[in-house]
């Protein structure tokens, strides 16, 4: 399995998160609608994904491209905070308790190309300093307008609530039912940001072109909810392939899309919880069973410790999670996920070993 970085640039607010499994869903919708995108058809590598996944997608992450490398911001490692240590060095009680809310915020880990992870404090940083260093990228006219945004509301991805109203031709106004005013919220990402996607592609079922085909396609008609209204649309800025780290050192798998570990295999897992509500889409949502079962997944972030020897080799862990919906047996969700190999903080840095 090779590994690229697909770099996009959002052109509108998104309905729906672009975390890993939906990715994944969308791309499956691309190779039905146009066959020539995997080798042999879409129906022959379902058929056999939960032995031999033929994509594995990672949710997107900001892209910060500085003057002297590209730095890639993706969310902390779920481990508790006592084990990154104090960045203060502080000994004093009330001291660690006030810090303890500004280290929370800390909730991105820049990392470089290379994709080493490194649990260090001066690579966790919080909203607003993702925003300035996005920022200092862009061009001078844009960063003059972007500095008047409020401080509150200087973060790189942020959600908005959107007013939808429904009209009745019999009474031309809203009312009750089908026709009672709601409220959605959508995702907004600060202009002239990019994201980048991390993918892990069969050789044998998909190549560059056909991965970068699917991505315009699915920029230029939109990803996820409101698709139709103009929200999801995206710009593919390039593909390239990359290598992961070495694992020689490495005891746990840091992940980067949601996904649903395989039993028995890690000693340790930390994680938020995460349930995905999946739908059918495009023909199948009028059937009369649209809806699938719900699947809960280990959220992006999430830190798993392999038994000792028994570290994985592969470039993803989890598995396909199948008997999903009602009205297509045959359909799967991705529970398999991308990692990047990490050593946990031990005794000597302030943090604990898993075990």
């Amino acid at each position: 399995m090779r590994i690229f970085a697909i770099t996009i640039k959002p052109s509108s607010p998104f309905g729906t998160p672009l975390k890993g499994d939906t990715i994944f869903g969308q791309f499956c919708w691309q190779a039905a609608e146009n066959q020539a995108l995997l080798a042999g058809g879409l129906n022959g590598w379902i058929s056999c994904y939960p032995e031999r996944p033929f994509a594995v997608f990672s949710s997107a992450w900001p892209k910060i491209n500085t003057a002297n490398k590209t730095l890639f911001a993706i969310r902390r490692p779920e481990l508790p905070l006592s084990l990154f240590g104090d960045p203060e060095k502080d000994i004093d009680c009330e001291a660690l308790l006030k810090g303890r809310k500004e280290k929370k915020a800390r909730k991105w880990l820049l990392i470089d190309e290379d994709l080493q992870i490194r649990l260090a404090w001066e690579y966790m940083v919080n909203d607003q300093a993702v925003y300035a260093q996005i920022l200092a990228t862009l061009p001078e006219a844009e960063q003059k307008r972007l500095r008047l945004t409020p401080a509150h509301h200087q973060r790189p991805i942020s959600s908005a609530e959107q007013q939808h109203n429904s009209i009745s031709r019999l009474t031309m106004t809203t009312g009750k039912g089908d026709f009672a005013p709601y409220t959605s919220n959508n995702i907004h990402f600060m202009p002239g940001m990019e994201l980048v996607i991390f993918a892990g592609l069969d050789e044998e079922a998909c190549g560059v072109e056909a991965l970068q085909k699917a991505f315009e396609h699915m920029g230029q008609w939109g990803f996820g909810r409101d698709a139709s209204t103009g929200l999801g649309r995206f710009a593919v800025q390039g593909i390239e392939e990359l290598h992961l780290p070495a694992t020689e050192k490495a005891d746990a798998c840091l992940v980067l899309g949601p996904c649903v570990p395989e039993p028995q295999k890690y000693t340790s897992m930390y994680f938020n919880p995460f349930t995905r509500f999946g739908r059918h889409g495009a023909q199948m949502l009028h059937t009369n069973k649209p809806f699938k079962n719900p699947v809960v997944m280990a959220d992006e972030g999430a830190v798993f410790v392999p038994h000792v020897g028994r570290f994985p080799d592969k470039p993803f862990i989890g598995r396909a999670v199948q008997n999903i919906s009602k009205a297509q047996p045959e359909a799967v969700c991705q529970g398999y996920s991308l990692y990047l190999p990490m050593q946990m903080p031990d005794l000597d840095t302030g943090g604990t070993h898993a075990s």
